[in-house]
């Protein structure tokens, strides 16, 4: 009788340990999704405010360029300016649009990660558009706005204007690389990471 109870009272603690293990593992996953959900929500807030600080620029820019058209010199700087601009801002905006159907209620892990990874790859092929277009961008953007904020001709200072537009990106680039890899490129690996843990946790369950 003694030993059908020790064999009773150990079939309840080993059900409960498996419950509690259980528990534990689902708290986990929770745990790892909710720090992967809280790292795409600051790519997604980024990426709105850049798209609509983006678009707001542009429209500045149109709307200067038209104040000044009778000018070819700014006409053609916020022309230029407005093209090589628009590719930032879709680019922005693909990427909101990506992050904001990724659904962490009611989709799979599997999926979850499917989805991270294409914006992943679609981020790092805009990424070196975004930087090929820096350089174009720094020429054709210092008249128009070197106009408007300081009342700035360059028509006899090209020097000075070429020197701006090299110190411009020596500062520019660095900082860009060193947001990118300390910030976004950290916030992507970060997301990737917690929900590779939550697959672990799924395969082994």
């Amino acid at each position: 009788m003694e030993l059908d109870e020790l064999k009773s009272a150990w079939a309840q603690y080993d059900k409960k340990l498996t419950e509690n293990l259980k528990l534990n593992v689902e708290l986990l996953k929770r745990m790892n999704l909710d720090k992967s959900s809280r790292e795409t929500g600051r790519l997604l807030n980024y990426e709105i405010v850049t798209t609509i600080i983006n678009g707001l620029f542009i429209i500045w820019i149109f709307i200067v360029t038209i104040n000044h058209f009778y000018e070819t010199k700014f006409l053609v700087s916020g022309i230029a300016t407005i093209i090589i601009m628009l590719p930032y801002f879709l680019f922005s905006a693909i990427k909101s649009n990506m992050l904001l159907r990724i659904d962490y209620f009611n989709s799979s892990v599997l999926d979850l990660q499917k989805k991270m990874n294409l914006f992943n790859q679609k981020y790092l092929k805009f990424r070196k558009w975004e930087f090929g277009l820096v350089p174009l961008l720094a020429f054709a953007i210092i008249p128009i706005t070197g106009l408007v904020v300081r009342n700035f001709d360059f028509d006899f200072l090209w020097e000075r204007y070429c020197i701006g537009v090299l110190v411009s990106l020596v500062i520019g680039y660095p900082l860009a690389i060193w947001f990118y890899k300390n910030w976004y490129d950290k916030k992507i690996k970060n997301t990737q990471r917690f929900l590779k843990e939550i697959e672990k946790f799924e395969s082994e369950g």
